[in-house]
């Protein structure tokens, strides 16, 4: 199914406004985001509302941070250019993308309660699976940060993006590593009724080239993250 980002934007503004998610189950119907992830919209959607402002206190402040600079660093120039942003969330790297002069940003989410609490700018707000979403363009750059782990098929998303992606994009993913700090991190989601992955580079060097893409490099990040920035062939 083709999405049609632009005719969401109404209904998550109007979610916006009255602070609910009334319209997230047809705008999800309508998108065609088929969902693996029941647990992760519910868990997430019911954290939206101030799930931003919490990420700025200790210790998530002192992990996003470093991630962040990791990320920025892959990611190169935005300025001037269209990106999509798969899994926005809150929207922390949406903002960090439009401070940093992307022309628009597709944010794209599986709740519409995330995506209420994304700011207003040079954002398209979409409802649907990172996975199976489709929209009628490619980007130049592209970005995933935190997703991958809570989605039932990440070399799906890998494809996905690929369709999205204009010949040599660039695409940047932010992932926990299965390392005793990471294998921590999954037991903090276990508690919550959640399983996620775990990735290595060996995965990304496996998955990457079935999908299209080409590993450009790679960052460990303390305590627990990867970084990849990919690149399409």
């Amino acid at each position: 199914m083709v999405a049609r980002p632009m005719d969401a934007v109404p209904d998550i503004l109007r979610s916006r406004r009255r602070r609910g998610c009334d319209s997230g189950a047809a705008a999800m119907r309508d998108l065609g985001a088929a969902s693996p992830t029941l647990r992760v919209r519910e868990y997430f959607s019911a954290r939206a509302s101030d799930y931003h402002a919490r990420s700025t206190h200790f210790p998530w402040s002192w992990i996003r941070a470093r991630e962040s600079t990791a990320v920025r660093s892959q990611l190169g120039d935005v300025a001037g250019l269209d990106v999509l942003e798969l899994g926005a969330g809150a929207g922390f790297y949406t903002r960090e993308l439009t401070r940093r002069g992307a022309r628009q940003v597709w944010a794209v989410d599986i709740s519409s309660a995330m995506l209420a609490a994304l700011p207003a700018g040079r954002i398209t707000p979409v409802l649907g699976d990172a996975a199976t979403i489709r929209l009628d363009r490619a980007f130049p750059v592209l970005l995933s940060t935190g997703m991958l782990e809570f989605v039932d098929d990440p070399a799906a998303v890998l494809a996905n993006a690929a369709h999205h992606a204009e010949a040599g994009a660039r695409f940047v993913v932010l992932a926990p590593q299965a390392t005793i700090l990471g294998h921590l991190y999954r037991g903090f989601h276990r508690s919550h009724g959640i399983d996620i992955r775990l990735f290595d580079r060996s995965w990304f060097e496996t998955s990457a080239p079935r999908s299209g893409w080409q590993i450009r490099a790679t960052a460990s990040v303390a305590p627990f993250s990867l970084v990849v920035r990919l690149q399409r062939v």
